[in-house]
């Protein structure tokens, strides 16, 4: 009997659309390297490490190059494998893809969440409605653009990133004016307390919140497998990532330390804003929130097609339920794994209210973490697959290794770490189970 809906298409990760083009991908890149927490989070870092900041930003940089870098050697020497969590499968083994697949996935399922609970409360001052209902109606927004189509994701995520790029543009050029003309806004000279007013050791305190900061650039790499040139467009986007970390990251931030002391910064705040308030530029406040609410939307917006395609793509290598596997017939896109992400979201957000303290407070202490892990793993699978330019991964290591050190120097995110490593050992001992029950041409 006929339900009328489209049938779902055959069940292949390579029965994805193709229907991004290079402008798509290399504005998903741009956007998955800004956002809400570079607007609000470097605030906190500077605060904390003063001028020496500049440092911990060139070291996170130069790692998130390194690691774009991995991840376009590891596809153009193993094309058609899929993305970067199929190559760890490929290369590495079904337990490290799994256990990647799963953290990867943890990863932005709780992030989408946070940013769900941003948006609400940005939008609460604007819009007359209880905050739950502003929860459910700007995930509803994202769900539907995601399960639209993926030109349409594509499309939305450009725009959005587009004005997060012109921001950060006009607030480059507005403070480098600012600059030229001598203006002061501080009575606090940028080395009247040194280059490291906390000793040199407060740099580590600040490594984690800037290197989660630029955390995200690797979405570009599974969008890429849309587009109807996957190998290009993930070399050109590696190709440009240096350019957009250091032409925005770190002038931004240069900036910002130029025109304001960090005894001026209030962690949470966002630095923009009040360079700008400072400088009298009319509409700032109105301005800088519209931007950081397009941040949080294209966050979310990315997070959702990227949880969908992580768990369509564990369903195609049996690390995840068959139920998530099916492609609509029309737009080629995994609507199950797009309505289930957005599901867990929900309930991710809804644990902040029922339990913030425990399944909540557990999640987001787990993201920092999960993040190195799978760093780790794109490193190791790189290694196995090219061995052109040996240093490249060694170097990535020695970075990763830094962060970790970062995070064993704070109590805070020391435990963060204990927690990270038990919840790994579960989805290992979890990958171990699947495998052993799986028939054994699968395994």
């Amino acid at each position: 009997m006929s339900t009328g809906m489209p049938a779902p298409a055959p069940t292949r990760a390579s029965d994805l659309a193709r229907t991004l083009h290079a402008r798509h991908v290399a504005m998903i890149s741009l956007g998955g390297v800004i956002g809400a927490g570079f607007f609000i989070g470097s605030g906190g870092a500077i605060a904390l490490a003063g001028p020496g900041v500049i440092v911990t930003y060139l070291l996170a940089g130069l790692m998130v190059v390194l690691i774009n870098y991995m991840l376009r050697d590891i596809a153009l020497s193993s094309p058609g494998h899929g993305s970067f969590i199929s190559q760890i499968r490929h290369t590495l083994g079904r337990q490290p893809g799994f256990i990647a697949g799963w953290t990867y996935w943890v990863i932005w399922a709780t992030t989408m969440a946070i940013e769900d609970m941003a948006g609400a409360s940005l939008l609460a001052p604007y819009i007359p409605l209880p905050y739950p209902a502003l929860e459910a109606l700007v995930l509803a927004g994202m769900t539907g653009i995601n399960l639209l189509s993926v030109r349409g994701y594509g499309e939305v995520e450009y725009w959005l990133s587009l004005l997060k790029i012109v921001a950060i543009v006009l607030f480059i050029a507005i403070g480098s004016y600012a600059l030229l003309m001598g203006i002061t806004i501080t009575h606090h000279p940028l080395l009247a307390d040194g280059f490291f007013p906390h000793g040199a050791l407060a740099l580590l305190g600040a490594v984690p919140t800037v290197v989660f900061s630029m955390a995200g650039t690797e979405v570009a790499t599974v969008a890429a497998l849309e587009s109807s040139d996957p190998d290009g467009n993930i070399a050109r986007v590696a190709r440009s990532v240096a350019l957009r970390v250091g032409g925005f990251y770190l002038l931004a931030v240069l900036v910002v330390l130029s025109l304001l002391s960090w005894r001026d910064m209030v962690p949470g705040q966002a630095p923009f804003l009040l360079v700008l308030n400072r400088l009298h530029i009319p509409f700032a406040s109105v301005f800088m929130t519209a931007v950081i609410i397009c941040a949080v939307l294209s966050t979310l917006n990315s997070g959702l097609y990227t949880a969908s395609r992580v768990l369509h793509d564990m369903a195609v290598h049996g690390d995840a339920p068959r139920f998530f596997l099916p492609v609509t017939a029309k737009h080629r896109l995994p609507r199950r794994a797009v309505l289930a992400c957005s599901g867990a979201t929900a309930l991710i957000a809804a644990t902040a209210v029922v339990s913030p303290g425990v399944v909540f407070a557990f999640l987001v202490s787990v993201i920092g973490a999960f993040i190195l892990f799978d760093y780790v793993l794109i490193v190791l699978a790189r290694m196995r697959l090219c061995h052109r330019a040996p240093w490249q991964p060694w170097l990535t290591l020695a970075l990763l290794c830094g962060v970790l050190l970062a995070m064993l120097s704070r109590a805070d995110t020391r435990s963060e770490l204990a927690l990270s490593a038990g919840a790994i050992v579960v989805v290992l001992a979890a990958g171990r189970l699947l495998a052993l029950r799986a028939p054994k041409g699968t395994r």
